[in-house]
């Protein structure tokens, strides 16, 4: 496990170890959380003749940090970093990570389940690591949305999310991520 990932995981298995043994019947109606997770990503372009990529990405993972204002309505600030997606034409990979914000509307499903929608903007960076003339770095501000269900433990101030995020990087290039993750409100 890489360092940096060691400091994403270690804060939030803290947190969640001390919400555990001291928390009787959770409030999660609002307040701040935090979490991590990890995830696929799916490429799609729509020219191939200047991106030949395998729409498959390698796993990555993520963090994140949001304010929940009442039971349907939160605020969220993220970091995913949605791995590597291979070129077919041997040329490299292309790694991009991702740091949004999103605005999260929630309904109560059934028993802990909640449905939830996410709409918002990331700033992405990829690297396109060209074997032929160097690494190519490009910087964009991408629309993101998702789906996604998450479960709400009741006695704990703990959650675990599966969701679909899709990040449209430009009008040729778009990233879909199946993540799945868990947190602690605090």
């Amino acid at each position: 496990m890489k360092l940096s990932s060691l400091a994403l995981v270690a804060p939030v298995a803290l947190t969640a170890a001390m919400a555990i043994g001291t928390a009787n019947a959770a409030d999660v109606s609002h307040g701040l959380y935090s979490g991590i997770g990890v995830n696929n990503t799916i490429a799609h372009t729509k020219d191939s003749s200047t991106l030949d990529i395998d729409k498959n990405a390698s796993r990555a993972a993520g963090a994140f940090v949001g304010y929940k204002f009442n039971n349907w309505f939160s605020t969220e600030v993220s970091y995913n970093d949605l791995g590597e997606v291979k070129q077919n034409d041997n040329r490299g990979d292309i790694g991009t990570k991702a740091y949004g914000l999103s605005a999260i509307g929630e309904i109560p499903v059934y028993a802990g389940f909640i449905g939830y929608a996410r709409v918002g903007a990331a700033y992405t960076q990829s690297d396109d690591a060209i074997k032929q003339s160097g690494a190519k770095h490009s910087d964009n501000t991408a629309p993101v949305y998702g789906l996604g269900l998450k479960y709400q433990f009741q006695e704990v101030p703990v959650f675990a999310r599966v969701e679909y995020t899709r990040y449209d990087i430009d009008s040729k290039y778009k990233l879909d991520a199946t993540n799945l993750s868990i947190g602690t409100q605090f």
